[in-house]
């Protein structure tokens, strides 16, 4: 990995964490997973952020090492607004419109601009069509169960889709990358779905929001080696 690059992620990392963490707490009404405000236990949770966000954060470095700065700074705040989400979802069961709707009209001017900037302008139409394409198989599963599944995760999906979709060097690669984002995301969430109903000891709503984060960051992690 470029060692410039590296520490430039670690340094960003550091800000970042605790930007999460602050802005999270904004959103608490209650913590069914966390501990109230006044807690002790809040300080670990401000840790386990952190680190989680320096982990994330060194591993897009070294994904994007051959890539513009300018991509590598977009992926490294549009994963920052999906783990704030994450974050809040984790305690609130929710993925507020404040979070991921600004955050998708952001996250689309931006590819835009750096596409078109980069000459790669036709990266731009796949990671709408995949945005697009997650959006409409998420809305599908919504509205065939809508208690499984809320309508905040279909919107956060378009979010992801395009994040994953902007890797694509085709439409064909659109699809797949989207695909790998939904296997990887179920995966992840039906294990933690059976983890958590062993551990409640009966079958309870979760949030499934950071499952599909995981799916998203898996995904462009190894999207050369999904798409070749």
């Amino acid at each position: 990995m470029n060692t410039i690059r590296l520490l430039v992620c670690i340094v960003l990392a550091v800000p970042c964490g605790a930007w999460v963490s602050s802005l999270a707490e904004g959103f608490v009404t209650e913590r069914p997973l966390f501990q109230p405000s006044d807690s002790p236990r809040i300080s670990g949770r401000t840790l386990a952020i952190g680190i989680t966000t320096m982990v994330v954060f060194v591993l897009l470095g070294w994904r994007f090492t051959d890539a513009s700065w300018a991509e590598l700074l977009a992926y490294l705040a549009g994963f920052a607004v999906v783990l704030l989400a994450s974050v809040i979802d984790l305690t609130e069961y929710r993925l507020p419109d404040v979070v991921v709707l600004p955050s998708l009209a952001i996250g689309v001017v931006l590819i835009a601009s750096i596409s078109i900037v980069d000459n790669s302008a036709d990266r731009m139409q796949y990671a709408f069509f995949a945005a697009i394409l997650a959006f409409g198989v998420l809305l599908i599963v919504h509205l065939i169960s809508p208690q499984g599944m809320g309508f905040g995760d279909v919107k956060f999906v378009a979010l992801l889709g395009l994040m994953v979709g902007w890797q694509a060097h085709s439409f064909g690669d659109a699809v797949i990358i989207v695909l790998w984002l939904f296997l990887i995301g179920f995966a992840f969430g039906t294990v933690g779905g059976v983890a958590l109903m062993v551990l409640r000891g009966r079958s309870q709503a979760f949030p499934f929001g950071p499952f599909l984060a995981i799916g998203a960051l898996v995904t462009v992690l190894f999207s050369r080696a999904l798409v070749g």
